[in-house]
């Protein structure tokens, strides 16, 4: 921990463990988790009831419901992503449970993903363990490296960092092709393998059941129409509490956990509708700090330590000003900087 860290932490009146005192928020409550998957799966799937029932009366109901639906994906996304880390329900066997009922919704396959997710955990913005494929949207290369390449090199990953590409193109990509293969996975990950192979015959039972029901042009459109804008609204929260201005990176003996969270991570403050939507997830700096806390205790965590108060706060505003992959991280000045002011 550094210095300014230890001061700040003296100040909130916490141990000198602030990890330890910050773990005090870990902890489910049973009823609450309970409710928020019966009542966030239940109105999803009953949006699209609505949506598939809205077709047979025009588009306009239909696309009426969308934006609904697809906000209700992130937050099933969320409740995933808290399963994964074990934090939802204090059974391990609970968390898998709904874990993987939610990955059926969110085209993600559960037990690979929380694998990879786990390892993002283990050392985010870390210069020495850069260059795993699932940490695409938070990895970075510096300009050292970039001023290295061919010419060719050099245009072909500025190509590949476009936001057109990164943030509305991708996304669709991964949802529905990338995660349908277990990319950047050993093959000793049987367990993980195995999950993705019976995740993706469960989806084509199931959507193939509905494309005989509904026609294959019905469901397409309306999966798309509801994954779509999940899928980049997702990228861009994991971007933006990633990359933004003041983010810093260290190398290892220098990298720590702590100073991570209080440098390496945003807090995306968004308006109400928004934090229900997405679970609280850019309160992301409480999340990496202790990933045991529940989405529903994150906020109260933050505002009871004062070592969090100089954390980078983004509006949703900034976040979308913020959403670039097109940066490097310059060792001289330990600044990111544009890819496009480099040469």
């Amino acid at each position: 921990m550094t210095q300014r860290a230890a001061h700040e932490l003296a100040a909130s009146g916490c141990s000198d463990d602030p990890i330890n005192s910050i773990r005090k928020y870990q902890g489910s409550q049973f009823g609450r988790s309970l409710f928020q998957v019966l009542s966030t799966i239940g109105l999803l799937l009953g949006s699209y009831v609505l949506i598939y029932a809205g077709l047979m009366h025009g588009w306009w109901i239909s696309l009426a419901i969308t934006p609904f639906a697809a906000g209700l994906s992130i937050r099933t996304f969320i409740l995933q992503h808290d399963c994964g880390h074990g934090s939802l329900f204090k059974a391990s066997w609970a968390n898998d449970f709904v874990g993987r009922l939610c990955s059926l919704l969110t085209l993600t396959p559960y037990d690979h993903w929380k694998k990879h997710h786990r390892l993002h955990h283990g050392s985010w913005n870390n210069m020495d363990t850069r260059g795993r494929l699932s940490d695409m949207y938070s990895d970075c290369i510096t300009v050292s490296e970039y001023q290295k390449m061919t010419p060719i090199k050099k245009y072909l990953y500025r190509a590949s960092k476009n936001p057109a590409l990164t943030v509305f193109l991708m996304p669709p990509i991964i949802f529905f092709i990338v995660y349908r293969i277990a990319f950047d996975t050993p093959r000793h990950w049987v367990k993980e393998r195995l999950g993705v192979y019976l995740t993706n015959l469960i989806l084509l039972l199931g959507y193939g059941a509905l494309v005989w029901l509904m026609g294959l042009k019905f469901v397409a459109i309306v999966s798309f129409m509801v994954i779509y804008p999940a899928a980049v609204t997702g990228v861009w929260l994991f971007l933006v509490q990633h990359k933004f201005e003041g983010v810093q990176w260290a190398k290892k003996p220098q990298w720590n956990a702590f100073d991570a969270v209080l440098t390496g991570c945003s807090f995306l403050r968004l308006p109400g509708i928004m934090r229900w939507f997405t679970g609280d997830i850019g309160v992301h700096h409480v999340h990496h700090a202790a990933p045991g806390i529940p989405n529903y205790r994150l906020l109260a965590c933050h505002d009871a330590h004062v070592v969090f108060q100089n954390v980078k706060i983004l509006t949703w505003r900034d976040g979308i000003r913020e959403a670039r992959s097109n940066v490097l991280w310059d060792e001289e000045t330990q600044t990111m900087v544009d890819l496009y002011s480099v040469r």
